[in-house]
C-alpha cells in the first residue's frame, strides 16, 4: 500500500481476522447508521463487506430484548430489507422472550415478520429462546434458519458446558456462546466452528450476578409496553440498570472489574482457532458508541476504521444539528 493511499478491497479488513463475518444490531434502531456505513464502505473500499446480517425486533411479545417503542409496518420493513439483500446481507429476528405462551403465537407482528423473511431463507433467520416458538416456526416455515439465543443459554444454565452447546448444535443452525465463555479457549476448542457465534463487545462483567434478572425484566417490560403495567416495569428496569456492575458506567469504572468485551489479542486467539461468526451488540448504545465498535472490530485499525468512524460521526453530528433547527 502506498503511503499516500488507504487500504481498499479486502485490505480494508482487520488484518488479525480478515475473514470474520459479523451479525450486528439493530435493524430497527441503527438501520440508518448501518446503511451509512455500507455506503461509505462501497465508496472507499469497493469490494469489502464484513456484515453477515442485521438483527433486532420491534415492540412485540416475542421480543425479549431491550424494549423499544418502534412500531412495525410491514411495507416499511420489506423496503428496508431490499438494500440488505442487494448486498447479500440478511436479517435475523430476535424472538428472544422466555415468557412466550400458546396465546402469544398468533401475534400479528411476529407472523408478519416470519412471512417476510421466509421469502429469503438463505439470508434470513430467527434467534429464539422458547422451544414452543421454535417448534411453531419450524412447523410453518421449515426453511427459516434458527439460532439459539444467549438468553436461552443463560436460562438453561448452559454456560461453561461444551456438551450443552453440542446438543444445541444438533437442534439449531447456530447457537450463541454465553459471554462468560467467549474467552475460554478450552471450552471453545470443543465446539463446532460453523455453529458457534461469539459476541465480541458484551458490556457486562464476567459472571454478572444480575444477568438472568436483567433478561427477565426486559422480557416482562417488553410485554407491558402500552399497558397500564408499563410504568412499574419501566421503574424496575431502570433499577436493574442502576445496579448494573458494567465498568462502562461511571459509578462502576473505579471497581476495576473486567467486562466480557474481547481485547484484540483475545479476538485474534478465538479467530485463529477457526471461528468465523461473530456478534456485535449495540441495541442500547448511543450511535457514536455504536459506530466506534462497528468500525474497530470490522475494519483495518490504522487507516480504514478511523476514516469510516469519523465520517459516520460527522454525519451523525450534522443530523443532530438539523434536528435542533
Amino acid at each position: 500500500m502506498s503511503v499516500d493511499t488507504f487500504p481498499t478491497g479486502t485490505a480494508a479488513a482487520h488484518p488479525d481476522w480478515p475473514l470474520a463475518r459479523f451479525s450486528v444490531a439493530d435493524m430497527f434502531l441503527h438501520y440508518p447508521l448501518v446503511m451509512q456505513y455500507l455506503t461509505l464502505m462501497e465508496k472507499a473500499f469497493v469490494s469489502y463487506n464484513p456484515i453477515e446480517c442485521l438483527y433486532g425486533a420491534p415492540a412485540m411479545p416475542w421480543n425479549g430484548g431491550r424494549p423499544i417503542r418502534i412500531l412495525f409496518k410491514a411495507e416499511d420493513f420489506r423496503a428496508a430489507l431490499e438494500p440488505l439483500y442487494s448486498r447479500n446481507i440478511g436479517y435475523h429476528a430476535t424472538f428472544t422472550s422466555h415468557l412466550i405462551t400458546a396465546n402469544d403465537l398468533p401475534d400479528p407482528v411476529g407472523n408478519a415478520i416470519l412471512e417476510c423473511i421466509s421469502q429469503h431463507p438463505d439470508l434470513n433467520g430467527v434467534i429464539v429462546v422458547s422451544d414452543l416458538l421454535s417448534k411453531y416456526i419450524a412447523d410453518r416455515y421449515p426453511a427459516v434458519q434458527q439460532a439459539a439465543s444467549i438468553v436461552k443459554v443463560t436460562f438453561e444454565h448452559g454456560g461453561g458446558r461444551p456438551d450443552y452447546y453440542r446438543e444445541l448444535g444438533k437442534r439449531f443452525h447456530r447457537y450463541m456462546i454465553h459471554p462468560d465463555d467467549c474467552r475460554d479457549l478450552k471450552i471453545l476448542d470443543q465446539l463446532d466452528r460453523d455453529k458457534a457465534e461469539i459476541i465480541v463487545n458484551e458490556p457486562c462483567v464476567t459472571f454478572c450476578p444480575a444477568r438472568i434478572h436483567h433478561y427477565d425484566t426486559n422480557a416482562r417490560w417488553q410485554r407491558a409496553i402500552a399497558t397500564p403495567d408499563e410504568p412499574r416495569l419501566t421503574k424496575e428496569a431502570d433499577e436493574v440498570v442502576g445496579n448494573c456492575h458494567s465498568p462502562f458506567y461511571m459509578n462502576r469504572i473505579a471497581e476495576h472489574q473486567r467486562s466480557c468485551n474481547l481485547s484484540r489479542s483475545e479476538m485474534k486467539a478465538v479467530y485463529d482457532m477457526g471461528f468465523r461468526h461473530f456478534k456485535l451488540q449495540g441495541r442500547a448504545d448511543d450511535p457514536f458508541s455504536y459506530s466506534y465498535d462497528l468500525t474497530r472490530f470490522t475494519l483495518e485499525p490504522d487507516f480504514a476504521a478511523p476514516l469510516v468512524n469519523k465520517s459516520i460521526c460527522l454525519w451523525l453530528g450534522h443530523a443532530v444539528i438539523r434536528r435542533g433547527r
